[in-house]
């Protein structure tokens, strides 16, 4: 009978054992998943006063960009990603010389070549981060300025080999380009800002991401036209 008490006695030890190791694990992977998030937001809040910094807010276009996503039935989770991701994807913009942007007349053939590497510089800036979202916005920061015929940029993907992320940045970016006024170029009125977008459904941009922006173009106003 004693040598039954102990045994019940040890196994009681490896089970409260157990529990106390699973319930360290846990916290612990509870603290690394709090540490990674505090730090994703610090990355995510340098990366967007770069890009202000540097003339290129984003606030807006990640706004359209969840909404779009909303839109297309994408899952909150998914939504919430892209939103941050699509704050810094265009990091690669703050290696580029504020004079070619400030330049009013038409870019050189070179000048439009150093431009076009700011996808490549911030896809590994981003990359190099190694955290989902600076992962997401890695994607981004490669594939915003390709295109659904394959006309684009840098390394001329098409249709669904661009990642739905991407070309729902596409749209959104486009949207908060021309609604801004640029250096040579007034800011543009909305619907003219639509209806260009539908012109190019099935040449630059995604089908799916323009038929969301049309059928609700209501939504996206209020987003573009709300102050900050």
């Amino acid at each position: 009978m004693t040598k039954s008490m102990d045994t019940n006695t040890v196994e009681i030890f490896k089970m409260e054992h157990k529990k106390s190791l699973e319930m360290k694990i846990s916290q612990l992977r509870d603290t690394i998943l709090e540490d990674d998030i505090i730090l994703e937001r610090e990355m995510i809040k340098m990366f967007a006063e770069s890009l202000v910094a540097h003339g290129k807010p984003k606030s807006k276009i990640a706004q359209i960009s969840r909404a779009l996503g909303e839109l297309l039935g994408l899952n909150v989770r998914y939504c919430n990603r892209l939103e941050e991701a699509a704050k810094i994807y265009d990091i690669g913009n703050v290696m580029i010389c504020k004079e070619i942007y400030a330049k009013e007349e038409k870019l050189s053939f070179e000048e439009f070549k150093v431009v076009k590497n700011h996808t490549v510089i911030g896809h590994f800036i981003l990359k190099a981060q190694g955290l989902p979202i600076t992962d997401l916005a890695s994607v981004i920061s490669l594939e915003h300025h390709e295109w659904w015929d394959g006309g684009g940029y840098p390394s001329q993907k098409k249709s669904y080999d661009i990642s739905i992320a991407s070309g729902i940045v596409a749209v959104a970016d486009t949207v908060g380009a021309l609604f801004r006024k640029r250096p040579g170029r007034e800011a543009w009125e909305y619907k003219k800002i639509v209806e260009y977008i539908r012109s190019r459904s099935g040449i630059q941009f995604n089908p799916k991401v323009v038929d969301a922006l049309v059928s609700n173009k209501e939504i996206i106003s209020k987003i573009l036209h709300a102050k900050i």
